[in-house]
């Protein structure tokens, strides 16, 4: 009798040791082996004492087999501990999260909290009752246009545009989180623009997480958006001096007073004076009621403050204002470095706290307050503060400056930004009181950083998820001194975003191209080597340097790049939807718009990690992106005219797409996806040369069909496998068994960077070296070969042809580090001579699949130059 499978359970800690320290369910995903969890299984929560916690589950992906390989999860109540998750029943939290619809509105109920959406119409979240208190209503969304760009000193006419629902769904209904999803347009003067997606999430903590996205379909050249925000009403019951207003400062501190302060400076005139600490406090003193004539009198002679903001022009600077009217100036209050936007306004009775994340990193931003001494305040939280200049889209040349010098792609109508879009994460925390400020500060952080349960690398790599990965590994001096030159060459890249502050709306999560040694600045305005727009793949080295490590630190910036690279460098709409651009100076303005970059093989890491359902919307539409390629052929100026409609190389395009379709059929289980996978495969097995063919391909998006255009050995091979194809490949050869594929790419990887004359005896004279370039970016091919072969040689020369560059055998460790000061630089820097992103990522993820393919045929000792 055939024993029962072991039970599966996953093991789950807090990312970076940060538990949460303020009310919020934690959302993630976990992995599951394959074959380990049938679909329909019930899965529990388990916390360190061995308490089941309140859990919700939904699948995320499967397994070729249809069992489980990723599930969704929201937990409550975890404490600092770890907890683990394995079969079993669920637990319900004691008040579930309830959803009630009517033709009108969605209402969802978290135990004492009520929140009502609208179906139609301005308002996203009608109210938000507070153990029957409103305590926010009228949220929406706000835009500004202006008509002239920055510094244009004439006339402008500023255009107000409000948030129009036009479709709501509910896509979560608890027990622990509901989801509610809103979608529609800015609507202002005749106009219709700004397509908008909103979730808001309400937990059974009693929190509102919101994701914010918009795609810009203006004129780049005509609209200059001057605002852009989310936008709320707070009711207040209480006197002027029992309300509040809060905004967190760097660290831990906290920026507090009262919409009336009491008059703690004159404590021989004022009798309440010494109640100025219980009021900064934010607890409850006196009401006007309660006080004698002489107090109440001397009391209403302080001023009422009516307005703040907090304004956050730059990465370094933020400022506090306040002001008693409209009809009155702006008065500085504080200021401070780098605020993590968190506020709050409200009183003894009850309020609201706010939080943007990336408030800091993501500049121009703000928080404002208006009508803090009336019945109701509102509040704006600035994606996009109109104390800044307008939005500047337009491209950063009115000609073009050519590849040779300014390796510059860029043709005409196509420098656009027509079809980006931009993500942001708001939290609202409805409260009964006035928190004390150690609250508040919690609530900054978890705005900053929203605690996240993750597993150790040793359980993910056990789950086969990702492809081709180990975790590090210091077993060997060798290994250890690689190990080393990776974690250097990372923290040079953490160091640098700092260092050349790559912050910014648009700018966040993205790093450069290129450096450029004689200036001591990367080339950041030189056509194709300023932005790198996922160039070469830097999204999957940093995920897999995640993968690996476990650490928090790597985790935020490639989420901060999967966040930019996703939604900025990819047309949402337009001609150009479901391609991205190549790296530019102006995300948007290369005029090669290529697959490559938007696909979701570079977006399912952080997927599956999150759940996050917006980064799931970005690969749902990409299903059919090779569409595209009927009116933006990727080879049109290299490669002529064929019968067919238009033309796919086999990487990266078509693997690209491949990818895409990967992730809908893991995401599904819909065969359909597989089968489109398997005929391109087949195709390309099939076909002359085999992965030697092309690499461009006749192709037909109608029917997913590649054609042998006879192009073998014409150009180079370089880019097929470098912009994400061999990890793709790496991580299909588990999931489709096609012998006829995995022979034909068995023998592209052994003889990629094989000798001249070896090479040429088994593909012909016509595979030269010149076709074969890069052989240090490749040598994970030779690594592959030899793990699929069983051959020691390969192994020795996958490890030869990493530790060495080109053919010349120039040694292709990262630079040293040195630093720069005196005249040649405006401050002192640290740099990395001539560092390429390119060969950083390359270099990267190499590294990692050598060790993972051929770790035990890694040598001795290193060669010269690496001591």
């Amino acid at each position: 009798m055939a024993s029962a499978a072991p039970t599966v359970s996953a093991d789950l800690h807090w990312l970076g040791d940060a538990p949460p320290a303020a009310p919020g369910a934690a959302v993630w995903g976990a992995p599951w082996p394959r074959g380990a969890m049938k679909p329909k299984t019930a899965m529990t929560a388990i916390d360190a004492d061995g308490q089941a916690l309140p859990l919700q589950t939904w699948p995320l992906a499967y397994w070729p087999d249809g069992s489980l390989k990723w599930t969704g999860h929201a937990v409550a109540g975890v404490s600092g501990k770890g907890f683990q998750v394995k079969p079993g029943k669920p637990v319900s939290p004691a008040k579930p999260v309830q959803v009630r619809e009517t033709p009108e509105r969605i209402e969802v109920v978290a135990g004492d909290l009520v929140c009502r959406f609208g179906r139609s119409g301005g308002a996203l979240i009608e109210s938000v009752v507070l153990a029957g208190r409103e305590t926010l209503r009228g949220g929406r969304l706000v835009c500004l246009n202006q008509t002239l760009p920055p510094g244009d000193l004439g006339p402008r006419e500023t255009q107000v545009f409000d948030g129009v629902v036009q479709a709501v769904t509910v896509e979560q209904r608890g027990p622990v989180r509901a989801v509610v999803r809103f979608d529609g347009h800015h609507r202002g003067g005749g106009r219709d623009w700004l397509p908008f997606t909103v979730r808001v999430a309400v937990d059974v903590e009693g929190r509102l997480a919101l994701t914010h996205s918009f795609v810009f379909d203006g004129d780049g050249n005509k609209d200059f958006v001057a605002g852009l925000g989310i936008r709320f009403d707070v009711p207040l019951t209480d006197e002027l001096q029992n309300r509040h207003v809060r905004f967190a400062g760097e660290g831990e501190g906290i920026w507090g007073e009262a919409v009336r302060n009491l008059p703690g400076w004159q404590p021989a005139k004022f009798a309440l004076a010494g109640k100025f600490p219980d009021q900064l406090r934010g607890e409850r003193v006196p009401d006007l009621a309660a006080m004698d004539a002489k107090t109440r009198d001397q009391l209403l002679t302080v001023p009422a403050w009516d307005g703040y903001r907090l304004f956050q022009g730059d990465a370094d600077a933020f400022a506090i204002d306040k002001r008693t009217n409209t009809k009155s100036s702006w008065l500085r209050a504080d200021h401070g470095g780098r605020a993590p936007g968190l506020g709050y306004i409200g009183g003894v009775s009850g309020g609201v706290a706010f939080g943007v994340r990336h408030f800091w990193q993501r500049h121009p931003t703000g928080l404002e307050i208006e009508g803090a001494t009336t019945d109701a305040a509102t509040v704006t939280l600035w994606l996009w503060s109109p104390q800044a200049g307008a939005m500047d889209l337009r491209h950063y040349s009115d000609r073009a400056h050519g590849l040779e010098i300014q390796y510059e792609d860029v043709e005409e109508g196509h420098s656009t930004p027509l079809g980006v879009a931009r993500t942001n994460q708001v939290f609202l925390w409805p409260v009964a009181a006035t928190p004390p400020r150690e609250t508040l500060s919690a609530m900054a952080r978890t705005t900053a950083e929203p605690p996240l349960p993750v597993s150790a690398p040793a359980y993910y790599r056990a789950c086969g998820v990702f492809g081709v990965w180990a975790p590090v590994d210091r077993s060997t001096p060798v290994k250890a001194k690689l190990e080393a030159e990776h974690e250097r060459l990372l923290a040079f890249y953490q160091h640098e975003i700092e260092q050349r502050r790559w912050y910014g709306f648009w700018d966040h999560g993205d790093v450069m191209h290129t450096y450029d040694q004689d200036r001591h600045v990367w080339r950041y305005d030189v056509g194709g080597y300023a932005w790198d727009n996922s160039e070469l793949v830097p999204d999957l080295w940093l995920w897999t340097a995640f993968m690996r490590t476990g650490r928090a630190d790597v985790f935020r910036m490639a989420e901060a790049m999967t966040r930019h690279t996703g939604e900025v460098d990819v047309h949402h709409l337009g001609p150009f939807k479901g391609l991205g651009s190549r790296h530019n100076v102006s995300h948007w303005g290369d005029g090669a718009k290529e697959a490559r970059i938007s696909q979701s093989l570079l977006r399912r890491h952080y997927y599956y990690l999150t759940a996050d359902e917006r980064t799931g919307d970005l690969m749902a539409e990409l299903v059919d992106a090779d569409h595209a390629l009927a009116a933006v052929n990727p080879v049109r100026k290299v490669a002529g005219k064929t019968s067919y409609p238009t033309q796919a190389r086999s990487g990266p395009d078509w693997f690209a797409f491949a990818s895409n379709w990967l992730v809908a059929w893991e995401r599904t289980g819909d065969t359909r996806w597989r089968d489109k996978i398997v005929k391109g495969l087949d195709a390309i097995a099939a076909s002359s040369n085999g992965m030697f063919t092309g690499p461009p391909f006749g192709y037909d998006p109608a029917t997913a069909t590649l054609y042998d255009l006879g192009s073998a050995f014409t150009g180079s091979y370089h880019l097929v496998t470098i912009m994400g194809g061999a990890e793709f490949v790496f991580e299909l050869d588990s999931l489709i068994d096609d012998p006829a594929w995995a022979k034909a790419w068995t023998r592209f990887c052994a003889y990629y960077s094989a000798p001249l004359a070896e090479r040429q005896a088994a593909l012909g004279p016509k595979a030269i070296d010149r076709y074969f370039a890069y052989p240090v970016w490749h040598a994970r091919l030779t690594a592959w070969a030899a793990r699929k072969l069983n051959d020691p040689v390969l192994a020795q020369r996958a490890w030869q042809e990493f530790l060495s560059e080109g053919r010349g055998g120039k040694t292709s460790r990262p630079a040293p580090i040195e630093r720069v000061a005196g005249v040649s630089v405006l401050d002192p820097i640290d740099e990395m001579a001539n560092v390429s992103t390119n060969q950083s990522s390359q270099w990267s993820l190499n590294l990692f699949e050598l060790m993972a393919l051929v770790g035990d045929a890694a040598p001795a000792t290193l060669p010269a130059g690496w001591e």
